[in-house]
């Protein structure tokens, strides 16, 4: 088992293979006898709410989310048993509540929900953050399913040292991004710094027994 600081300077050396800027002081995230990994059926049912109101969300942005949309949503939440699954924020989507922000907000949480698609093995790697999800795919991994138990069997979580791997290193790339953007200079290396935050976000709920899906802490 590696100890945090062993897993800061593996980071520290994908930095620097990216030339990625960092700092030393920045701590390193908990080890794995600190971290709560989250049950595999609980990644589940947080990932295919997440999907739901993803969709949800694009439907109001094109101006597509009719009363035919909301019940399309209602019947898959129905479909794949996640009852109390859904958090306020999603409530508030699939209620057509909210503003265009909120929407927006909703859509982006695409890349937090790929996080748990790659940590339910259903994504091959998490790669370098210059890039935004593949939508038909994240879209397809739910649709082919045809209940829950579907999703759960095609489903193989990773071990909980991965995780932190990669946990750490979203951390340290957030902390670039916010660097950059506050001293007015440009992101390192093409990084998109909304598929950092919303993939340190997804990770961090992995991990953290008081993660808020909604509003994550997502301090550097």
């Amino acid at each position: 088992m590696k100890t945090a600081e062993q897993r800061k300077a593996e980071s520290i050396i994908k930095l620097k293979q990216h030339n990625i800027p960092y700092i030393d002081w920045l701590p390193p995230i908990e080890s794995a006898d600190q971290a709560v990994y989250k049950s595999k059926e609980a990644i589940a049912k947080r990932a295919i709410a997440c999907l739901i109101s993803i969709q949800a969300a694009c439907d109001r942005n094109n101006d597509r989310y009719t009363p035919e949309s909301a019940q399309w949503c209602l019947g898959l939440i129905q479909q794949f048993e996640l009852g109390q699954a859904l958090t306020p924020f999603e409530v508030k989507i699939l209620n057509n509540e909210g503003d265009e922000q909120d929407v927006i907000n909703m859509i982006w949480k695409y890349e937090a929900y790929w996080s748990l698609l790659w940590a339910l093995g259903l994504v091959e790697r998490l790669d370098f953050p210059n890039d935004t999800v593949d939508c038909d795919y994240a879209i397809n991994v739910v649709a082919r399913c045809e209940a829950f138990e579907d999703f759960m069997q095609s489903a193989n979580l990773r071990d909980l040292e991965t995780v932190l791997d990669e946990a750490d290193l979203i951390y340290r790339y957030h902390w670039a991004c916010v660097n950059a953007r506050i001293n007015q200079q440009e992101i390192p290396n093409a990084m998109i710094e909304s598929v950092v935050s919303e993939r340190r976000a997804g990770l961090d709920w992995l991990i953290r027994p008081h993660a808020d899906w909604d509003n994550p802490d997502l301090n550097t």
